[in-house]
């Protein structure tokens, strides 16, 4: 069941109504239907969820420290997500039983770590509120951001639970108005594009150069576009319950460097690396090579962590290195004399390259595309390599309205006896495009 899907909306209307009609039972209704959300794809897999809970739980009541904790609750995602690739790095027998080569668990990887953040959390007394095992539930299965987040802290969702889910007009209208804006994205903008661009990267050889070109300039629309879609789908959901979550993205194509762009782009993400991985590694306390070793390790992980597969290893490693030559001021600092669509055209030209490395695992494919994009046999004046162009740009530009803040007040505004048959309107024609639901979004793969 996915947000942009007719299922989710009737799913939604019914938890709403169970809230309503029982208020008592506000965190039984939560743990359930998150429950069924995540059920909806396999069943079986929600079990492994259930396994993150009671290892969570037992770790705080019987103390464990962190270095058994924190590797009890890696052991589903090591298993479904990594077994397979560590199988072929170290060139084991792959028919053993301990190689796992199927679909997913959707989501493992926001889950476990949302799972480790919190124990950490507690053992450094960041967050000191009590946990029992029906809080701890709701607290980890919460739906609206149980997939593909924005990875929460304890202390940001758990006291918001505590709290009486009351229906607010104001929330509401919110809530509605940016869940459309994220359906929006999704279904009109991102699934559109996939059509259009995902059979030229499985299968580049079939397509001209210049149809190469288009899916170099139109991937990184479609990665924003549903990623941000979903956040923005998810935030509203839980706006509308008056349960507002951190934002995660804060226009990032809109960068002047590199490190902005890490501070804009998957915000929550970001910041587990940087509490759970980088500083604990020593951060920028321990001198400069010490610094650009733990900043290089820290992103060759987060490429990892996007997935078992040698091109996500390479992507986070020239991040990586990318993000060191910044802090060598490499680049002159550039930003002191030159004009800032210079330096955001210069940021997006280096992170649409790497999307391209993101995008192939087959190195192959990867060296073809390269080749081609800069082989200087490209038609850049073909019609419809223009025609992508123009729609780059002006996704580019429709970044600086995509504020929470604008989207706010504007939301303030409008009123809720136009915004329900708005919102209807919308809803009814995206499904008929998408024929009753769209694509999976890319990031539940990860």
């Amino acid at each position: 069941m996915i947000f942009s899907s007719i299922e989710f909306i009737i799913f939604f209307f019914v938890f709403v109504l169970s809230i309503i009609i029982f208020p008592r039972f506000q965190r039984f209704n939560i743990i359930f239907f998150s429950f069924v959300f995540y059920s909806f794809w396999k069943p079986i897999f929600s079990f492994i969820i259930v396994y993150l809970i009671l290892i969570s739980y037992f770790s705080l009541k019987k103390d464990f420290k962190l270095k058994i904790s924190i590797p009890l609750l890696l052991i589903p995602l090591i298993y479904f997500k990594y077994s397979s690739f560590i199988f072929e790095v170290f060139k084991i027998n792959s028919t053993s039983f301990l190689n796992y080569s199927s679909g997913l668990p959707l989501g493992i990887s926001f889950i476990t770590f949302t799972a480790i953040a919190l124990l950490v959390d507690i053992k450094k007394k960041i967050f000191l509120g009590k946990l029992e095992l029906s809080n701890l539930s709701e607290f980890i299965f919460y739906f609206p951001q149980l997939i593909a987040g924005p990875i929460l802290r304890a202390n940001q969702l758990v006291p918001l639970l505590k709290k009486k889910i009351v229906f607010k007009k104001e929330n509401i209208k919110f809530g509605i108005f940016l869940f459309l804006i994220g359906f929006t994205k999704k279904v009109f903008f991102a699934d559109t594009i996939a059509q259009l661009i995902d059979p030229i990267f499985l299968s580049p050889l079939n397509f001209s150069n210049e149809y190469i070109l288009i899916a170099a300039l139109l991937f990184p629309l479609q990665i924003f576009f549903d990623f941000s879609g979903y956040v923005d789908m998810a935030l509203g959901i839980s706006n509308i319950l008056g349960i507002q979550l951190p934002i995660n993205f804060d226009r990032p194509y809109l960068s002047k460097s590199l490190t902005e762009f890490w501070r804009r782009w998957h915000i929550t993400l970001s910041r587990w690396f940087r509490d759970y991985v980088y500083i604990p590694l020593g951060g920028s306390k321990e001198g400069e090579i010490k610094t650009y070793y733990n900043l290089i390790i820290t992103m060759t992980v987060a490429g990892l962590w996007h997935g078992s597969s040698w091109n996500f290893v390479l992507w986070g490693l020239i991040h990586g290195l990318l993000l060191c030559l910044e802090k060598l001021n490499f680049f002159l600092k550039l930003n002191n004399f030159l004009p800032n669509i210079f330096l955001i055209f210069l940021t997006c030209f280096i992170v649409f390259n790497l999307w391209v490395v993101f995008r192939i695992s087959d190195f192959n494919n990867l060296k073809l595309f390269f080749e081609i994009l800069y082989s200087g046999n490209l038609q850049i004046y073909n019609v419809k390599v223009l025609y992508a162009l123009l729609v780059l740009l002006l996704g580019l530009y429709s970044q600086k309205y995509d504020n929470y803040i604008f989207i706010e007040k504007f939301s303030k505004k409008i009123n809720l006896k136009l915004l329900i048959p708005l919102a209807i309107s919308i809803l009814l024609s995206g499904f008929l495009l998408s024929l009753g639901t769209s694509e999976k979004f890319i990031y539940f793969d990860f």
